[in-house]
């Protein structure tokens, strides 16, 4: 009878030490997650007191939370620019490789044309796309057919500026300009649009809300200046085309103040004035 206490007493310690262990594991595990989430968290309301410091003022929730874009590249896709030039043209669609990267889609109904560093240009048959009273949202489901989301970022008598969004981020550089006349759209002129999907760039990353907040005021410094108030943040993303390569998309923030509106590349740091 003596031998049994030992040996419950031991199972118990064992039981014991294998519960500490799973535990020490499972704080191994999810403690820098949770700490480094703590940690980014403090650098954010850090930059914000930064920000009070230097004679800024934000609301808090004007800053945001953290960094969910991600920079991404986008190979062209001759195959989607086809169909989305069907898609808008309807009828019977021939294309014709005009040299250097441009493809040229003629049906009855007008003619797209699409260059490799996302220019596109159509010239469309006057009466062959009606408009109706609501010609914002005519024409952007005229640009859903092309393959395009956005939003019409401004509206002039014979002329309406369609601005792209990807995923619902504003794609800053994509824009068209839709020429309107009294018996509907007649062209898309001056602008670029992005046609496929993009990929995950992993050979770049975001730098941290509390770096991308510093960045911006070091860098309005270095343009000689000034602000007193952040108004609104918007992220979303740039894009750049190279004629042979693919489209790098890149996350920005789109910021403004009391004394105009600027631009910060989230993966350099890199901050220029918006026109």
């Amino acid at each position: 009878g003596t031998d049994i206490m030992p040996w419950t007493k031991l199972k118990n310690i064992i039981l014991a030490i294998l519960v500490l262990t799973n535990v020490c594991l499972l704080s191994l595990v999810a403690g820098p997650a949770i700490q480094s989430r703590r940690q980014l968290s403090q650098a954010r309301e850090e930059a914000i007191r930064f920000l009070r410091s230097r004679g800024v003022q934000v609301e808090e929730d004007v800053i945001p939370q953290s960094m969910e874009l991600t920079p991404q590249v986008l190979e062209r896709d001759l195959e989607e620019e086809a169909r989305a030039a069907a898609a808008l043209l309807g009828g019977t669609v021939s294309v014709r490789a005009r040299g250097g990267g441009v493809y040229r889609y003629d049906s009855e109904n007008g003619s797209v044309q699409f260059h490799s560093d996302g220019t596109v240009s159509a010239q469309l048959k006057p009466g062959a796309f009606p408009l109706g009273t609501d010609r914002a949202e005519e024409c952007l489901a005229l640009m859903k057919r092309l393959g395009c989301e956005g939003i019409i970022a401004e509206e002039l008598e014979n002329e309406l500026t369609f601005r792209q969004s990807w995923r619902g981020s504003p794609l800053f550089t994509q824009q068209v300009t839709l020429v309107c006349g009294a018996e509907g759209l007649t062209a898309i002129t001056a602008g670029r649009q992005m046609i496929g999907q993009p990929q995950e760039d992993t050979s770049r990353s975001t730098l941290s809300v509390a770096t991308v907040v510093i960045d911006f005021i070091n860098g309005m410094s270095a343009l000689g200046d000034v602000c007193n108030r952040i108004d609104s943040i918007e992220p979303g993303y740039i894009t750049a085309a190279s004629l042979s390569g693919p489209t790098v998309l890149t996350p920005v923030w789109r910021v403004t103040t009391d004394t105009g509106a600027y631009q910060i590349d989230t993966v350099t740091g890199g901050v220029s004035r918006v026109s």
